[in-house]
């Protein structure tokens, strides 16, 4: 059994070489460098974006999806300390956000919560469990009676663009050992499949038009709460697909970071018809980008490199919410 689960291992890596072009790992490696020469001391960027918690959880989950943890690699430095800044940060209420800051905090708590999810598995350090666990325990008690949440923290409704984000951090929880109930994770797959369309796309709270980003995050948060064959999913994959060389403005990283994700859960054909396709608009972006400094045209400052770098990066395989 061990070799054979090692010929498996060594299989995907092999794989994930030949995906992974030379100009694709050029491009990985100098977004993450940019990430490390402008982070601050204590852990944050400086813009206005890059001191919150959804942009600091968003920049350390790129770090390790190249394979840096705050116990080892190059930048493991980086990771720990963006993710004590998120300690940091972490409310009595378990809120991982800046006590006072205006703006929509679940966004921010949701990213943050999966960083700390995806690290609490390499470090485990108690400081860590004990505000992951608060923050889990926010997540379960402010979903909506429709399977859903919204930009605060608290039950009065539900779209989809918080909800995908709510459930990538209760599956990456649930991975790590920690207790999310069966029940929330069957409202949540109700409160997504209430907002898919008959074309194949998603909707943004349970009704109106299909877009690229919207069903992008549909597909993967049905595949992350275990529906991964779901007639939604299967649905909405091809929708994504249509959308390959058609210009996408509107919350592109955004789009591209949960429809790549999802198209790689699905696999076969529409992975690598998708991957290599996305992965030279991704490079290209980053190689026209005025900067000239290994960031990609800034969305949200440093948010549209680290959700770059999380799409390239998938091939490493290394984050265990994205594997399939």
């Amino acid at each position: 059994m061990a070799l054979a689960a090692s010929l498996v291992a060594t299989s995907a890596l092999a794989v994930g070489r030949a995906e992974l072009t030379p100009s694709a790992r050029q491009s990985i490696d100098k977004g993450l460098a940019y990430l490390a020469q402008t982070q601050r001391s204590n852990g944050s960027w400086p813009s206005s974006y890059g001191k919150t918690t959804g942009i600091v959880g968003s920049c350390a989950l790129a770090f390790m999806s190249a394979g840096h943890t705050p116990n080892r690699g190059k930048y493991s430095r980086n990771v720990s300390k963006a993710l004590n800044f998120l300690l940091e940060k972490s409310q009595p209420s378990g809120l991982v956000y800046e006590s006072g800051m205006s703006g929509h905090p679940m966004y921010h708590h949701g990213l943050a919560t999966l960083a700390l999810a995806e690290a609490w598995g390499e470090s485990w350090d108690s400081r860590m469990r004990d505000k992951l666990k608060r923050a889990i325990e926010l997540i379960i008690r402010t979903q909506n009676a429709k399977g859903g949440w919204r930009y605060f923290p608290r039950v009065y409704d539900a779209d989809i663009s918080v909800t995908v984000m709510m459930l990538l951090a209760l599956r990456a929880a649930k991975d790590a050992g920690m207790n999310v109930p069966k029940s929330v994770i069957d409202s949540g797959i109700e409160y997504i499949k209430n907002c898919s369309n008959p074309d194949g796309g998603f909707n943004y709270t349970g009704s109106g038009t299909s877009n690229f980003s919207r069903t992008g995050a549909g597909v993967l948060s049905l595949q992350v709460c275990g529906d991964y064959k779901a007639r939604e999913v299967q649905k909405g994959i091809d929708y994504i697909l249509k959308q390959k060389g058609k210009k996408i403005s509107q919350w592109y990283y955004y789009g591209v970071y949960y429809s790549s994700q999802g198209v790689y859960q699905w696999g076969g054909q529409a992975w690598e018809e998708w991957y290599p396709f996305i992965r030279q608009d991704l490079i290209n972006r980053q190689n026209s980008n005025r900067q000239k400094d290994g960031s990609w045209p800034r969305q949200y400052d440093q948010y549209s490199s680290a959700m770059a770098i999380l799409v390239l990066a998938i091939p490493y395989r290394y984050l265990p919410i994205y594997q399939r």
